[in-house]
């Protein structure tokens, strides 16, 4: 009986560690065809981030770096990118606005933080990039504020962005280590907390 009771307990840890080797290499194998960013949408580092998130959560589209309006927009839009023209926070864009159009695939999941906001939104790219989204908004920068707000108030210039369409997974993800500071990088030491939160 006791032989019986331990051959048992063989069969059953021999089947845990096969499913548990199977379920592994099935997260690694989904994981390595999918890029993770950290995708941040605060143009000049004085965009409105309120403005911003709610753009995010009504359209679900997130907008490329240096490409929301402008010169910068225009570089996007022609190809020639921004890696050495400054922007008006005075940084080139160290080919950020590059890999966002031609690096970021369908599928690829981005977190996007908010400055001075706790909670992110985690979502999946489920569009290649459009050259001019028409979000029904429009872009001012408010010298009162130092703020660029952008709102439905017909007061400014339209804004059309170089964007992608998402799906929001989860509006209130809040990341357990820090995040890089630039506006679009890949995310190295949170990507398996993101891959576990959502069940890969």
């Amino acid at each position: 009986m006791k032989r019986k009771i331990n051959n048992f307990i063989n069969v059953l840890n021999n089947l845990t560690n096969h499913i548990f080797e199977y379920y592994n290499n099935k997260i690694l194998k989904m994981a390595s065809r999918i890029n993770f960013w950290v995708l941040r949408q605060n143009y000049g580092e004085i965009t409105n981030q309120t403005d911003m998130k709610k753009l995010i959560r009504d359209q679900e589209i997130v907008t490329c770096p240096w490409g929301g309006w402008g010169i910068p927009r225009q570089n996007v839009v022609d190809g020639i990118y921004n890696e050495n023209v400054p922007d008006n926070s005075r940084r080139p864009s160290s080919g950020q606005d590059r890999k966002f159009v031609e690096e970021m695939c369908v599928g690829d999941i981005v977190l996007i933080p908010f400055k001075g906001k706790k909670e992110c939104i985690l979502a999946r790219i489920t569009s290649d990039v459009e050259y001019a989204i028409n979000t029904g908004l429009y872009w001012k920068e408010c010298e009162d504020e130092s703020k660029i707000r952008i709102c439905d108030i017909v007061d400014g210039t339209p804004f059309r962005p170089v964007g992608r369409r998402i799906e929001i997974i989860n509006d209130k993800y809040v990341p357990k280590s820090a995040l890089n500071r630039m506006s679009l990088s890949k995310m190295k030491k949170m990507k398996n907390d993101v891959i576990l939160s959502l069940g890969l």
